[in-house]
């Protein structure tokens, strides 16, 4: 059993490895909370693991002001030292970034997740927070990476710059223009991003040529867009805690080398 937590701009995810299947769980990070609030929250997670048979924690974070305290929480409530996916261990990582300096653990995780399950050349779509497109090449390096401003960003920047707009539901509309506010707006920004997604994805296969690319969504939000599906070879909406799994995997057995010298 194996706990990897994946701490975003909107929600943290904890994600719970049980006979190689994930089980997940969302906190809310757009507002930060006090440290009993997270340790509150891991104690109900805690509850329904067996902590002796618990391998290990591990955390990445793209939110340094939360980044200490869900590690002190985790420590306190899951009675392990976690292990922080961080700049100074990307040595250990078959697949290296072009500019370590600013990109992503969450990227990260993906990438290295993605190189071990599904193999080079492939390109990871994750639909969070910000939509962001990655492209692992054919000698196993990150190539480059597109950020644009996720599905619910978008909603929440429409909706909250406009008194009289509601709240749009994550529904796709039947038609791309609607009768009403909200047809209008649902239809506007997803099928805005069926457009967009599907066009960055030709876009890439055009401008590299593989002969085969891997094309993978992952994130909360990737099964929201029926019509996108097909530009998917794979759909794994754990990518990203596989990903910080695996770093732990590497880094222990970076370890246990050191020891065996």
């Amino acid at each position: 059993m194996f706990i990897a937590i994946d701490i975003g701009n909107t929600n943290i995810t904890v994600g719970v490895k049980k006979d190689g299947a994930w089980e997940e769980y969302r906190i809310g990070s757009e507002e930060v909370q006090p440290l009993v609030y997270y340790a509150q929250q891991l104690a109900q997670i805690a509850n329904t693991i067996d902590k002796g048979q618990l391998e290990g924690v591990a955390v990445s974070s793209v939110v340094p002001h939360l980044t200490e305290i869900i590690l002190d929480a985790t420590r306190v409530e899951l009675h392990k030292t976690p292990l922080l996916f961080q700049r100074k261990c990307y040595h250990l990582l078959p697949v290296q970034p072009a500019n370590p300096e600013e990109i992503g653990t969450d990227l990260l995780a993906n990438s290295l997740a993605a190189f071990i399950k599904y193999k080079p050349p492939c390109l990871i779509v994750d639909f969070g927070t910000a939509l962001t497109y990655t492209l692992i090449n054919e000698n196993n390096k990150i190539e480059g990476v597109a950020i644009a401003p996720g599905i619910k960003t978008a909603m929440k920047a429409l909706a909250g710059n406009a008194a009289q707009l509601p709240e749009i539901p994550l529904e796709l509309p039947d038609k791309p223009l609607g009768t009403n506010t909200v047809e209008a707006m649902s239809s506007g920004i997803l099928w805005g991003f069926v457009g967009q997604v599907s066009f960055m994805v030709q876009k890439i296969k055009q401008l590299k040529k593989y002969a085969s690319l891997t094309t993978i969504a992952t994130g909360g939000l990737s099964e929201v867009i029926a019509p996108l599906r097909e530009e998917f070879d794979v759909i794994d909406r754990s990518l990203t805690l596989e990903g910080i799994y695996q770093f732990f995997k590497l880094y222990q057995e970076s370890r246990h080398g050191k020891h065996a010298d």
